[in-house]
């Protein structure tokens, strides 16, 4: 379903849903980007892995509500940009966000490797709002609750074509976690965070789902907060499943496709909102990464 404008919002006629961009894949990573200040200049989603721990093995954590960021669990997260912190990397995104406020929506995909209060760290899904919140003011958030209006869940409120407009949400930040733990990923972490934070939570969550019937009810997830599920994370193979998503007006994500400007257009084509590149230069080089739906509406 491609949502129009509603009365009283002329000229605002792109919704976030119908949003095609490339997104970055680990671009917190020096061998893909030196800073993420660098990275904004060309895409306006990013991706950040966390986990609890410094090493798989051994004690060190990261101290009071952080997280390291780093992609492998054999990395110290330190040799990332702005030393592997998540608050330094929040801190780093908030500092451009003030520099340039008339921004375009920034979406933050945030990759968690490890489950909610492990035996090697208590953090719990509140510790991470919280850490969100204390770093980035309210009014710049767009979180789940500012899309349920009035609804009772998530998925009747943009099935009304509830989104906004790029236009409407310029100067915001959208944060969402997905389910990047490295044995099962069966997205029991989205659920805790769900049942946790409920309605006041400040990020969405995005299931890894593999079939068509996931779009329904992806595993690991009660039915209840199934209801709250409107953004979707999909490893290539499985991006056929994008347009089926894109016609509820939920938002998808996929990663690990082959990094060439004909399988970008050809995904854009699919309705596939970001599309993860390691080059994430790849489609515009040299300017800010535009949206790719300008021809496909």
């Amino acid at each position: 379903m491609y949502c129009t404008p509603k009365e009283g919002r002329a000229g605002d006629t792109l919704f976030y849903n119908n949003k095609y961009s490339v997104a970055c894949h680990n671009c917190y990573e020096k061998k893909y980007s030196s800073s993420l200040e660098e990275a904004l200049v060309y895409t306006s989603t990013l991706e950040l892995d966390i986990w609890d721990s410094q090493y798989f093995i051994g004690k060190k954590k990261c101290t009071g509500t952080d997280w390291f960021v780093k992609h492998s669990l054999f990395q110290k997260g330190n040799k990332n940009c702005v030393g592997g912190s998540l608050r330094k990397c929040l801190q780093e995104i908030e500092l451009w966000t003030r520099k340039n406020p008339d921004h375009e929506v920034l979406t933050i995909y945030i990759d968690k490797k490890e489950d909610w209060g492990s035996r090697r760290s208590a953090r719990k899904p509140q510790d991470l709002d919280s850490l969100i919140t204390s770093i980035f003011p309210a009014g710049n958030i767009y979180s789940p609750k500012e899309v349920l209006q009035e609804n009772d869940n998530l998925r009747n409120s943009v099935q009304g074509c509830n989104w906004p407009s790029t236009k409407e949400l310029k100067g915001k930040i959208i944060f969402v976690i997905t389910d990047a733990t490295i044995l099962t990923r069966k997205n029991n972490l989205l659920n805790t965070y769900l049942n946790k934070q409920q309605n006041n939570s400040i990020c969405f969550v995005a299931p890894l789902i593999k079939k068509k019937s996931e779009i329904i009810t992806p595993r690991g997830l009660s039915m209840q907060n199934a209801s709250n599920v409107i953004f979707y994370n999909l490893c290539y193979k499985h991006a056929g499943l994008s347009s089926a998503i894109s016609s509820r007006n939920y938002i998808n994500r996929v990663y690990n496709s082959p990094e060439t400007l004909a399988t970008v257009n050809a995904l854009a084509d699919r309705k596939v909102n970001f599309i993860a590149l390691h080059n994430y230069k790849l489609s515009n080089p040299g300017i800010r990464q535009q949206d790719l739906q300008e021809n496909r509406n």
